[in-house]
């Protein structure tokens, strides 16, 4: 039956491999094979109790096959696969919140590699309906409220993580739209899942946020025009130690300028991070450029998003239960006499 699947030499060979037939396939036809095998991969311990917790609970690793029998006229090669993404998908819908360990991935990205993703033309090619459909119910032609204005996505978090800082600020600003940009494929996935998830378990809440896979260092001026946004956070962005990939960071003399064309006069850009060394590059860079200038002390006290940079994302929170020191700088956009 196993050949069915394909060649054996596609299983690691450091995986056992139960075969469980489908119990509603007929017995009395043993040579014709069921409708749908699972095949559950069993990690090798050398415990037996680990062993056995694996076997109690196939469902979180095994993959399900469609296969197509000889009477269908079909080619072996024809093989459907579902993955635990499209369960977790069918659960977010029923409310249920994703879980992270079905969405490994690695810590950062890098930013310079050519990834393969959809992105629009131009911020006029951003389909807010498709992100936003509580704003932009069918048939209003893009237009929010009547002949209003149409909507447009107000805060930007950049390298949004797992969406911790966008499900923070949604309820504080529940009428402006927030957009979270993602360079991992899997990372973007469970935001997405964990969104649809919270509007379904809480109707009319969590709808003013969303999430692309995207590379902001990139394509910012495919999703935002000028003096669109009127915040962007750039919370404990990859730190790229080595000097010859100080290029990488997301915070540099040059990608300052296409944040400030987005930022609207006033806008604010928000930094934090847990490296001392990094904190005093984006800081050293924000204080260089013409186009920004620092937030004064007593308005970040009175700024509720400021309290959110620290605890909303998974990697303050962890940097709290270390006790580690955190960075922060904060930024208005600025207008210079030409302007």
């Amino acid at each position: 039956m196993l050949n069915r699947l394909g060649s054996a030499a596609i299983w690691p060979f450091f995986y056992s491999i139960r075969y469980e037939p489908n119990r509603s396939s007929s017995a009395s036809k043993p040579l014709t094979p069921p409708s749908l095998v699972r095949v559950s991969f069993l990690p090798r311990s050398r415990s037996r109790q680990s062993r056995q917790r694996y076997s109690k609970h196939p469902g979180n690793h095994s993959l399900s096959f469609a296969l197509t029998t000889a009477s269908q006229n079909r080619p072996r090669s024809t093989v459907a696969m579902s993955s635990n993404a499209d369960t977790a998908q069918a659960k977010s819908r029923s409310g249920r919140l994703p879980r992270k360990r079905f969405y490994r991935a690695r810590a950062h990205s890098n930013p310079l590699s050519d990834s393969h993703f959809p992105i629009p033309i131009s911020p006029a090619d951003f389909d807010c309906s498709h992100h936003y459909p509580y704003f932009f119910p069918p048939g209003s032609g893009g237009r929010s409220d009547g002949d209003a204005p149409p909507r447009k996505v107000r805060f930007a978090d950049i390298g949004c993580g797992f969406g911790g800082l966008l499900v923070g600020l949604s309820p504080l600003f529940p009428d402006t739209l927030m957009l979270g940009m993602e360079l991992r494929d899997k990372v973007t996935e469970y935001v997405k899942e964990r969104i649809l998830a919270l509007r379904a378990s809480n109707p009319g809440h969590y709808e003013n946020i969303s999430v692309v896979r995207t590379n902001s260092m990139k394509y910012l001026p495919n999703y935002f025009e000028k003096g669109q946004l009127s915040k962007m956070f750039f919370l404990f962005p990859d730190p790229h130690f080595k000097e010859k990939n100080h290029r990488r960071r997301v915070i540099s003399p040059q990608l300052l300028d296409e944040y400030a064309y987005a930022l609207e006069v006033g806008g604010i850009i928000y930094t934090i991070t847990d490296v001392e060394e990094l904190g005093d590059w984006m800081r050293s860079c924000l204080e260089d450029h013409p186009l920004f200038g620092a937030v004064p002390e007593e308005e970040l006290v009175l700024d509720p998003v400021v309290k959110l940079l620290s605890s909303a994302t998974e990697e303050g929170q962890k940097v709290a239960r270390n006790g580690g020191q955190t960075f922060r700088a904060v930024y208005r956009r600025i207008k210079l006499e030409e302007e």
